[in-house]
């Protein structure tokens, strides 16, 4: 990976945790967690058509990823709030 690259996730990385801390409520890591939701079903959606093996793996695979990104936004509100985050 390249030094903009890095840069460009650790920055990244850096105001989606500024954005959870800053919400005291959970609006927006439940509206966060509801979109990668949307784009799971989306994506399973694509698996019902006829696809290569390999768009089927990164399909797969972007799920995967997509409901990864759902326990991590969840466990770092979680972490940061002290709290629960009902879904």
């Amino acid at each position: 990976m390249n030094g903009n690259s890095e840069k460009t996730i650790f920055d990244d990385m850096a105001e989606l945790e500024k954005t959870i801390a800053e919400d005291v409520s959970g609006d927006r890591a439940r509206a966060m967690v509801k979109y990668f939701d949307g784009v799971v079903k989306s994506s399973e959606g694509m698996l019902q058509q006829q696809l290569q093996p390999s768009e089927r793996q990164m399909t797969i695979q972007l799920i995967d990823g997509f409901r990864a990104s759902q326990r991590i936004i969840q466990h770092v509100w979680e972490t940061v709030h002290a709290a629960s985050l009902a879904v």
